[in-house]
């Protein structure tokens, strides 16, 4: 029987394969039919199907916000199916940076992602920074 990823594992090659991340390298841990489901109002919202879409993803992120950095704080996972994380983003635009919490919620089958829901503290102020309407925001560290 060959080598199933555990929830965990997956989360953490998929990020460790950052910032040289392949459309073939995510297909071992992103099942074709994985869903990635943006907030509509963002710049990049909607539904990114597969690792091709996830790859996509990220090449986006990376040409929205300039600098775009992300960081793991905690780590849930039932070791089977689940895993939850809260971490930090930060970036910027010609308009201004910003630092702050995002919660990500990950499902499993068979070892690979099914379905992942980014959850941002405050996606408005995204969305304002990025069009020119407010500066730099920084959501500090409890």
């Amino acid at each position: 029987m060959p080598h199933q990823n555990t929830p965990l594992d997956t989360i953490i090659n998929v990020w460790m394969m950052w910032p040289n991340v392949t459309v073939e390298g995510l297909s071992k841990f992103i099942s074709d039919d994985c869903v990635t489901h943006e907030a509509p109002s963002l710049p990049y919202g909607g539904d990114w199907v597969g690792p091709q879409g996830f790859f996509d993803l990220m090449n986006v992120l990376q040409e929205t916000w300039s600098d775009f950095q992300f960081s793991f704080e905690t780590v849930l996972t039932n070791h089977r199916d689940i895993v939850s994380y809260r971490g930090r983003i930060s970036g910027g635009t010609p308009h201004g940076r910003f630092d702050m919490p995002v919660v990500e919620y990950w499902r499993f089958r068979d070892g690979k992602a099914v379905d992942i829901l980014p959850v941002y503290f405050d996606s408005g102020s995204l969305v304002a920074l990025h069009e020119g309407r407010r500066g730099d925001f920084i959501v500090l560290q409890d």
